[in-house]
């Protein structure tokens, strides 16, 4: 079993209503949106140095989503997502590297 789907550049951002001011740490788990996949996903991120990431910082993060078998094959290196909480925006990613 792997344990992680992606790599992935990801971006919290400051130009949202109610922005994560306290920033977020690994073990983090919002929703993702890729425009080819139907629903929103769930994955765990996971940031190297235990950093925290704040809204307008930029990090590499190892993503394990807990459908991936349903919608991975649909993933492709490159691809734009937007990072939610349900229906609001809070960052965006682009996957770098498919495990």
């Amino acid at each position: 079993m792997k344990r992680y789907d992606v790599l992935a550049l990801i971006e919290l951002s400051v130009e949202v209503p109610m922005p994560k001011v306290k920033g977020v740490v690994s073990g983090y788990s919002p929703h993702h949106k890729f425009h080819q996949v139907e629903c929103l996903v769930s994955g765990v991120h996971t940031y190297p140095d235990d950093k925290v990431l704040y809204p307008g910082m930029t990090v590499m993060a190892k993503i394990k989503f807990a459908s991936w078998e349903f919608f991975g094959s649909e993933i492709r290196i490159g691809d734009v997502f937007e990072v939610r909480e349900l229906d609001r925006v809070v960052g965006k990613g682009v996957v770098k590297e498919i495990f």
